[in-house]
């Protein structure tokens, strides 16, 4: 296991977001200042092949915009509101770049980087890889998706990023265990003593999601997840962050 996971994570699922509008700036700085160490990001790419935080495929829920994403340049974007949505005190908020959710993690906070897969995937990975590197971020953060497919191209292309497969509510996919990644991130159902017992054993880290219960969050760490992924990093038993076992 690589030494990005030698230890538990408090890990913020889109910055705050039980606090502030997820995947902005604001929630990811809120969530340096609630307690946590890793903060998990959505990232797609627009139209124009830039790397942006945000989480639907879709524009309306957590912006002033409508439509697909994908189909949007970076400057459109950057022209909608992404947080009065959510409060007025958030008005402003602006959908932030991959480049800027790494400059304000830097030293601060691991970030846990979603592929989202459903839109421009052309060039995705080429880019992502020029970012992180460029960025010197390769070491504090670990590549996820839905995607296995994609995830492994990733892996074989760039051997020294972290990467994981995320398991939702469809249950847990064949082989996963048998996967060559780090991080196996766990809808918070599907994991059990066995499944611990099982990714331990083939040298995975377990991040359970979403997990906003403190006392759901103690009895995981029990178990002996690596990772909570929760909307209130506040709620974390703070004895609880550290190395691992």
């Amino acid at each position: 296991m690589i030494e990005l996971f030698d230890r538990v994570y408090n890990c913020a699922h889109r910055g705050a977001s039980g606090h502030a509008p997820e995947n902005t700036l604001a929630a990811l700085e809120l969530a340096v200042r609630l307690g946590a160490d890793m903060a998990e990001i959505d990232v797609q790419q627009t139209a124009d092949g830039q790397l942006v935080v945000f989480h639907d495929d879709t524009l309306e829920r957590t912006s002033s915009g409508r439509g697909p994403l994908a189909e949007r340049t970076l400057a459109e974007l950057r022209a909608l509101d992404a947080g009065t949505w959510y409060g007025e005190r958030f008005a402003g908020q602006r959908i932030p770049t991959l480049v800027e959710a790494v400059s304000l993690a830097r030293g601060r906070l691991a970030l846990n980087i979603e592929l989202k897969a459903d839109g421009n995937v052309n060039g995705l990975l080429d880019r992502l890889r020029a970012v992180v590197r460029d960025e010197d971020f390769a070491e504090s953060c670990v590549v996820t998706s839905f995607d296995h497919a994609l995830v492994d191209e990733l892996a074989a292309s760039a051997p020294d990023f972290a990467v994981g497969y995320i398991c939702g509510e469809e249950g847990l996919c064949d082989g996963v265990f048998r996967a060559n990644v780090d991080l196996l991130s766990l809808e918070k159902r599907l994991v059990g003593p066995a499944e611990i017992e099982f990714a331990v054993a083939a040298g995975h880290a377990v991040h359970a999601w979403t997990v906003n219960d403190a006392a759901a969050m103690k009895s995981l760490l029990d178990l002996g997840v690596g990772g909570v992924i929760t909307n209130y990093p506040d709620r974390f038993p703070t004895s609880r962050t550290g190395p691992a076992g």
